[in-house]
């Protein structure tokens, strides 16, 4: 088995060739202050929380600096308000909770709807990945998992080359996958 250290380096090395964005934090920096940074930057005004501990604690710092228009850990709306309020994000933040190194695919729980909802409906999807488990592939992670669960596996943004065998992001899905990791 390859050591996490060479894990990590092919999931990133994966993730970028799909097109994915991956930022990598180290122990002084602040994934608070990342994001908001990340934001910022990209002019970005609104998100959506998927419901985990993580988002919880990253929205309550976003709050007085963007809209947060649904956070699923406080709020338990219908379905159709969950789609309605998603959508209009421009962000979805997420946990994520396996890597899979050889195909660079993030693996998400369902836990509840938000999880779904905010991974798929923004055009940009953010996905927290600091204490993701890396597995070299599909298969050794399978081997561990709990069975019955309801999962999403995430290889980069959204594509298609349907349209005059031109490559187009965020055909059904987000745009953009940025990836926060160490």
């Amino acid at each position: 088995m390859q050591p996490p250290d060479e894990l990590n380096k092919l999931f990133q090395t994966r993730w970028r060739e799909v097109s994915g964005e991956y930022v990598s934090l180290n122990a002084e920096t602040d994934l608070r202050q990342s994001i908001a940074n990340f934001l910022t930057e990209n002019n970005l005004h609104s998100a959506a929380l998927a419901g985990s501990p993580l988002p919880l604690e990253i929205g309550e710092y976003l709050r007085d600096k963007i809209e947060i228009t649904v956070d699923f850990e406080r709020e338990k709306p219908s379905r159709q308000e969950a789609v309605l309020k998603c959508s209009r994000a421009e962000v979805g933040i997420t946990t994520v909770d396996a890597l899979i190194a050889d195909t660079g695919t993030l693996v998400l729980r369902s836990r509840q709807r938000g999880d779904r909802l905010c991974s798929l409906l923004p055009e940009i999807h953010l996905a927290i990945a600091l204490k993701a488990p890396i597995f070299p592939n599909l298969a050794a992670f399978f081997e561990t998992a709990p069975q019955n669960l309801s999962l999403s596996l995430i290889t980069g943004p959204s594509r298609t080359a349907d349209i005059e065998k031109q490559l187009v992001l965020g055909a059904h899905g987000p745009r953009r996958v940025v990836v926060w990791g160490q």
